[in-house]
């Protein structure tokens, strides 16, 4: 009679985990040293736009102008204050607004007043000490940059160095700031207007216009 046997092996828990961990360790490593790293950079890049802002402060009423005796009698002058970030400055200019002179008789647009010869800055530029008669401006001071052959070496509104000359009729160059200025700057200008004593009496008025223009 044959005796069957059962024969029950233990399998030993503890040894086939390590062996799982062991065989999961190595199948990383090998996973780790197959990796690849490559890398790529990108440029930003963008343009700063000009900007130019002015304000040259409010209207000017020069007073009651005797006939040979010069108005302003007093401090009344327009300062130009201009805002840019123009790496190559701005340049300042001005124009009459009327084709025949700056300021007419208010109720008779016949009727005018005499200007200096018109501002030309070719050069030396015409400027000339105020004498005579007429209706004039001058640079004398500026934050930016003030020409002294231009304008004279005056400082004051009423200085007696200070060169003037009449508007012109189209927008033309009367300071020119060549290089950036991270604050705003100023310009002043002054007016000088004596009549001769057959000019008809009564009140008179006439525009101009200043523009600044960035250099870039």
């Amino acid at each position: 009679m044959k005796e069957k046997i059962n024969i029950k092996r233990k399998t030993k828990l503890p040894l086939l985990i390590s062996t799982f961990l062991v065989a999961m360790f190595f199948v990383f490593q090998a996973m780790e040293s197959q990796s690849a790293t490559e890398t790529d950079s990108v440029t930003l890049s963008t343009t700063v736009a000009e900007i130019i802002s002015m304000n040259c402060g409010s209207d000017i009423n020069l007073g009651t102008l005797t006939p040979g005796t010069p108005v302003p009698t007093t401090d009344q002058h327009t300062t130009c204050t201009v805002t840019t970030n123009a790496n190559g400055g701005y340049n300042l200019q001005v124009k009459r607004d009327d084709a025949d002179t700056t300021m007419d008789k208010t109720n008779d647009a016949t009727v005018n007043i005499t200007d200096k010869t018109a501002w030309d800055p070719t050069g030396s530029g015409n400027a000339a000490v105020y004498s005579d008669t007429g209706l004039g401006f001058s640079v004398y001071a500026s934050t930016a940059t003030k020409n002294t052959t231009w304008w004279g070496t005056g400082s004051t509104y009423d200085d007696a160095n200070n060169k003037y000359a009449g508007f012109p009729t189209a927008q033309t160059n009367i300071m020119q700031h060549t290089s950036y200025s991270s604050e705003s700057t100023t310009t002043s200008i002054a007016y000088r207007l004596d009549v001769p004593s057959t000019q008809r009496s009564g009140a008179y008025d006439g525009s101009i216009t200043y523009q600044a223009v960035s250099q870039p």
